[in-house]
C-alpha cells in the first residue's frame, strides 16, 4: 500500500458524514416517540368513537412521514461531489506499491491568480517520477478537445429523451497551470523535476471519448494505479531530492507562502 502518512482530512465529508449521522438518530428517535404518542391517542379515540380513532391515525401518519424528511447536511452539494471525486480517486491510488507517497490538497504560491494561491488534488512521488493528478467529478459522456476551451459534455435527457449537451472548462489548461506553478516552484528551492500530469474522472459511470488525442493522460480511477506504476523509472530522484520535495510540499500543504519564501 501507498505511503498515507502525509495525506490531508476532507473536513466538508467528515462533517457531511457527522451531520447525516446525527439526522438519521434524530429521525428514528422522532418516529419511535411519535409513533408510541400517536398509539397512546389513537387509543384513546377510539374509546370515544372508531371513526375518530381512524381520522386521527391519517394525520398522525402523515405528520410522521413528514417528520421523518427533516434533517440533513448543511455542506453545499457542489463542494461535497468535488469531494467525493477525490476520494474515489484516493481509493486507488492507495493501491500504489510502498514506495509510493501521496499529498493531497496541496496549496501553492501562484501570482497568477487573483487569490495568490492554486491548490492540486494529489501529488504522486514514487519511483516513475512525480504525477500531478487533477480531479473532476463530472457525469456523463465526456468528449476529449484538446485544442478547445470546452469540453463538450452528454447527459442522459431522461426516459426516451434525447441526451442533454453541456460543455465543462477544459482540464487540460487547469492541469498544464498546475504543472507550471508547481515547477517553478520546484525550481526556486533548487529543484529541477518533472511533474507528470494527469487528468481523472472520477464518476462511477462516466465515459470518455477521443482520449487518445490529448497530451496528458485523461483516465478513469481504475487505471490510475497501472499507469503511475507502468512508467518508466525516473533516474533523477536521488533520495535526498525526494526528501527534499517531501518536505517542501508538506510545508505548502498548509502554508503555501512560507513553502514560496523558505
Amino acid at each position: 500500500m501507498a505511503d498515507e502518512t502525509l495525506l490531508r482530512p476532507y473536513p466538508a465529508f467528515e462533517r457531511h458524514r457527522q451531520e447525516m449521522a446525527d439526522a438519521a438518530r434524530q429521525r428514528r428517535w422522532r418516529l419511535a416517540s411519535g409513533s408510541a404518542a400517536l398509539l397512546v391517542v389513537g387509543m384513546g379515540c377510539w374509546l370515544v368513537h372508531p371513526m375518530l380513532a381512524f381520522m386521527v391515525a391519517g394525520i398522525g401518519a402523515m405528520a410522521l412521514f413528514f417528520s421523518s424528511l427533516s434533517g440533513g447536511s448543511t455542506v453545499p452539494p457542489a463542494e461535497l461531489l468535488g469531494v467525493e471525486g477525490e476520494l474515489r480517486a484516493l481509493k486507488f491510488l492507495r493501491h500504489l506499491p510502498d514506495e509510493y507517497r501521496i499529498l493531497n490538497r496541496i496549496r501553492i504560491a501562484d501570482t497568477t491568480l487573483p487569490n495568490g494561491e492554486r491548490e492540486l488534488d494529489f501529488v504522486v512521488l514514487g519511483p516513475t517520477g512525480l504525477f500531478l493528478v487533477e480531479v473532476k467529478n463530472t457525469p456523463g459522456l465526456i468528449h476529449v478537445q484538446p485544442d478547445s476551451n470546452r469540453w463538450p459534455v452528454a447527459k442522459r435527457g431522461g426516459c426516451g429523451s434525447s441526451p442533454r449537451w453541456n460543455s465543462l472548462p477544459s482540464p487540460l489548461i487547469q492541469v498544464r497551470a498546475q504543472v507550471e506553478s508547481l515547477e517553478r516552484l520546484l525550481l526556486s528551492h533548487g529543484l529541477d523535476l518533472a511533474a507528470r500530469p494527469i487528468i481523472c474522472f472520477a464518476r462511477p459511470g462516466v465515459a470518455l471519448q477521443n482520449t487518445e488525442a490529448c497530451p496528458v493522460p485523461v483516465l478513469v480511477p481504475e487505471q490510475l494505479q497501472h499507469h503511475i506504476e507502468s512508467g518508466k523509472p525516473c533516474s533523477e530522484q536521488s533520495t535526498r531530492r525526494r526528501d527534499r520535495l517531501i518536505a517542501l510540499l508538506s510545508r505548502s500543504m498548509s502554508h503555501p507562502g512560507s513553502a514560496q519564501a523558505a
